[in-house]
C-alpha cells in the first residue's frame, strides 16, 4: 500500500467522523447530549486528520513538527475543555430559574 493511499484513507476518515458528528449534533438536544456527540471530533476525528496530513509526501519535517505540536496541544487541552463545559453546563442547568 502506497503512502499517497494511507494517507488519503487517514483524512478522509477522520473527515467523515466528523461530518457524522456534526450532522448528529443537529439534532441533539441538551447541553451534556452535545457534548457527547461532538466527543468524537477531538478524540478520533482529528488525530486522523493530522496523520493523513503528515504522511502526505509534500510534507517536509516543518509541517510534521507543527502537526505535532497541534496534536499535543488537542490532547492536553482537549479532555479538559469538555470536563469544564460538562460542568458549566451542570451548574447552569441545577440553577434555580431567576424571577425579574
Amino acid at each position: 500500500m502506497s503512502l499517497d493511499l494511507v494517507a488519503d484513507v487517514l483524512s478522509w476518515a477522520g473527515a467523515a467522523v466528523a461530518v457524522a458528528a456534526g450532522l448528529r449534533l443537529l439534532g441533539t438536544r441538551g447541553a451534556a447530549a452535545r457534548l457527547h456527540t461532538i466527543a468524537p471530533v477531538t478524540a478520533l476525528a482529528a488525530p486522523l486528520l493530522i496523520a493523513g496530513v503528515a504522511l502526505r509526501p509534500w510534507a517536509s519535517w516543518h509541517d510534521v513538527a507543527k502537526l505535532a505540536a497541534i496534536a499535543v496541544l488537542l490532547a492536553a487541552t482537549g479532555p479538559a475543555t469538555v470536563v469544564t463545559a460538562g460542568l458549566a453546563a451542570r451548574r447552569a442547568a441545577d440553577r434555580p430559574e431567576e424571577t425579574t
